[in-house]
């Protein structure tokens, strides 16, 4: 049962609620409404004076009995609360797609205003292990950007895709802190400085991360999974059609160990064993979730559980309270659906199994032709294939593909098409019988496609484009070409396994990509040095951080030469550099058209008050045309800034391409490199940065 329960009458933005002692002892919720407002909730705040109403009435946050509201005037993007100094009172961070406000509850007063030109989209606050105190962490577009308590940067990165969500907690055990960030493009990172210690990909956008106890955190994507990593193992998922809007840890059923609470679109709250994902607690709201928040608000010592939904109804659950709140019918349902697994081992049970199928075996292969990766099934004598159920990630839609013949047959071949470079796990289950039979055996089989399973070995091609050599990397990975064989045996289908048959020989292998047909050659010589020849420099990428991962390299410099690349990136830097002038020559002249309309506002009182009728005309169809031209610069302006954020995303993108073509602090320095090469706008420097790091 809810300890507490009370409504603020608005409306809440999904994900954006925050909870914070303003004033160093009192918890206030906080959380963003419609057309870019905050609104602050205190429940134990003291009534003020008349005096002080009125003066705080000329401030930006204006207190009416436990509500204030604050203003903001943009969409409100990210919000977050904490503490970045020796004061003990916590800030409110705002951000929005230009800013990033910190703003100070208790005094009325803004602490800092920094304008992020790749936006914010995602705000937290946090210590991390190369930093001495807390830092304002942003998620932006492609980037993220670390502010110090003054709203000085004092660390930038790259990152590929737009940052959705951010968490802080130790990943690897060290006790220190990492920072783990989920992109939009399915990718979770654990970051130590511009080091990547780890990623996966997931099967859509990042949408949530938390923290847990153990070296653990929670995830949800955008799909409507939910589940938990142990570093880099996963411990389990859940599927949902709705969505997740928020994930918390608090221990709610006071065993000592938190629970994953999450919090649903449709307005379902569930707490789930971290460590098994099975639910303890659930509950359905009337709207869906708004935010999740863990604080003192009843002032009792402890803290509870507030839950507030969209719809603005705000619930309290305490620690250890009673949480047997089953839904109506549903230990009935539980118990038929038990009745009916019963009923159908025991029919099973009860049926004779043919002879035939005692050491039935499946022959089971994996190949690449004709632009997929393969999987053919064949039976044993006598028996046929009736159907194939296939359940992999990030390959189907909806995860599950069912394959079910007319008639059943003694071979069956299932076509996978991976979209991206990773390994994938495929589970199959397939029911071999008789033709004609009621009775089918089930076999059950995992297999894992290689991470480079979407490209085919060929022969050298008799025709190669005199400008194919010129797009390449060259790495010096040190390694004998007998441990490269190893890791093209192990990141490849190959018709037979790679072996190289004398001593001195070098390594050369030609791939067609079944995706866009593009050819690559690999290279290695007996020295180590690896050279890629392509044009798709996200596939060089994929290739040196998979071979890096499995040599154990840590560090690792190389020449790149991608001159489309470059030059994409070339124009991209041009038009950023042509964009903002133009943002600037057009706020000058929203600035001119301001102060026209501030005159002419003041001319047009002065004719009212003089009751000048023809006056007031004049001066209305001036407002009028000056207006309409204000709306019009408006549009040009906001046309203009699209059109630069989508350039700084594909320079940002570009740039963290052309750093995982390196490892470790050469990684780094091209990031750093490149971004100064931008800032200063300098297309000889940046061309540099981009080949020789």
């Amino acid at each position: 049962m809810a300890a507490f329960s009370l409504n603020i009458q608005k409306h809440v933005e999904p994900g954006l609620v925050a909870c914070g002692k303003f004033d160093g002892s009192h918890a206030c919720l906080v959380a963003a409404t419609f057309g870019g407002k905050i609104l602050v909730h205190s429940p134990h705040r003291q009534p003020q004076i008349k005096d002080q109403d009125h003066e705080q009435s000329n401030k930006k946050l204006s207190w009416s009995g436990e509500l204030a509201e604050l203003q903001i005037g943009a969409e409100i993007t990210a919000l977050c609360t904490g503490r970045l100094n020796e004061d003990e009172r916590d800030i409110l961070l705002i951000g929005t797609a230009t800013h990033v406000l910190a703003y100070h509850v208790e005094d009325n007063s803004d602490i800092f205003y920094k304008e992020m030109s790749d936006g914010a989209r995602c705000i937290i606050i946090g210590k991390l292990s190369w930093l001495p105190n807390q830092a304002v962490i942003v998620g932006s577009n492609c980037s993220v950007t670390l502010l110090d308590s003054q709203g000085t940067e004092i660390f930038w990165t790259v990152v590929e895709g737009i940052v959705k969500s951010l968490a802080v907690f130790d990943f690897d055990g060290d006790d220190e802190n990492e920072l783990v960030v989920g992109t939009e493009d399915f990718d979770i990172m654990v970051y130590k400085e511009n080091n990547v210690l780890w990623e996966v990909k997931e099967t859509a956008s990042i949408t949530t991360l938390c923290g847990l106890p153990n070296r653990r955190f929670v995830y949800s994507v955008g799909n409507g999974t939910l589940g938990v990593y142990e570093m880099a193992q996963r411990l389990w998922r859940v599927k949902s059609k709705h969505r997740v809007v928020v994930t918390r840890s608090f221990d709610l059923n006071g065993d000592g160990v938190p629970e994953v609470i999450t919090g649903w679109n449709n307005g379902k709250l569930d707490a789930r064993a971290a460590n098994t994902g099975e639910v303890i607690f659930k509950i359905q709201f009337s709207a869906g979730i708004g935010g999740i928040i863990e604080a003192d608000y009843r002032r009792i010592g402890k803290h509870d559980l507030v839950v507030v939904s969209v719809n603005g109804e705000v619930r309290g659950y305490a620690s250890g309270s009673t949480m047997d709140t089953p839904e109506p019918g549903e230990a009935m349902r539980e118990l038929l659906a038990k009745r009916q697994v019963l009923q159908m081992e025991l029919r099973q049970r009860a049926a004779s199994v043919p002879s035939m199928y005692h050491r039935t075996k499946l022959a089971v292969s994996v190949t690449t032709a004709l632009g997929a990766a393969r999987v053919a099934l064949a039976s044993g004598p006598g028996l046929l294939i009736h159907c194939a159920i296939v359940f992999t990630e990030g390959v189907f839609d909806g995860e599950t593909l069912v394959v079910h013949p007319s008639r059943p047959m003694g071979e069956l071949e299932i076509e996978l098409r991976p979209a991206k470079n990773t390994p994938v796990d495929i589970h199959v289950k397939v029911c071999v019988g008789p033709a004609g039979a009621d009775l089918l055996q089930v076999f059950e089989m995992t297999r894992q496609l290689p991470r480079f399973c979407m490209y085919e070995v060929i022969e050298r091609p008799p025709q190669i484009a005199e400008d194919f050599g010129r797009s390449s990397v060259i790495a010096e990975f040190a390694e004998r070409p007998q441990r490269i064989a190893l890791w093209l045996n192990q990141s490849l289908i190959l018709p037979e396994e790679f072996e190289i048959k004398e001593d001195g020989a070098g390594i050369e292998l030609w791939l067609r990509g079944m995706r866009d047909s593009k050819i690559h050659c690999f290279m290695a010589d007996t020295t180590g040095k690896v050279t890629i020849q392509t044009e798709d420099s996200t596939f060089a990428g994929d290739i040196i951080q998979s071979l890096a991962m499995y040599l154990g390299v840590r560090e690792l410099s190389s020449e790149v030469m991608f001159p489309m690349e470059e030059q994409k990136l070339l124009d991209a830097l041009e038009r950023t550099k042509d964009l903002k002038e133009i943002d600037a020559r057009l706020q000058a002249e929203a600035a001119s058209e301001t102060t026209l309309m501030k005159s002419i506002i003041i001319r047009l009182e002065d004719a009212r008050i003089l009751e000048n009728i023809d006056e007031m005309k004049k001066r209305l169809v001036q407002l009028k045309n000056v207006n309409v031209d204000l709306i019009k610069e408006h549009e040009i302006r906001m046309k203009s800034y699209r059109e630069l954020i989508a350039n700084l995303k594909e320079l940002n993108s570009g740039v963290q391409r052309i750093a995982r073509l390196r490892i470790g602090k050469s990684a780094s320095n091209t990031v750093a490199h490149c971004r100064a090469a931008i800032q200063e706008e300098n297309a000889k420097a940046f061309t540099i940065a981009m080949r020789h790091g």
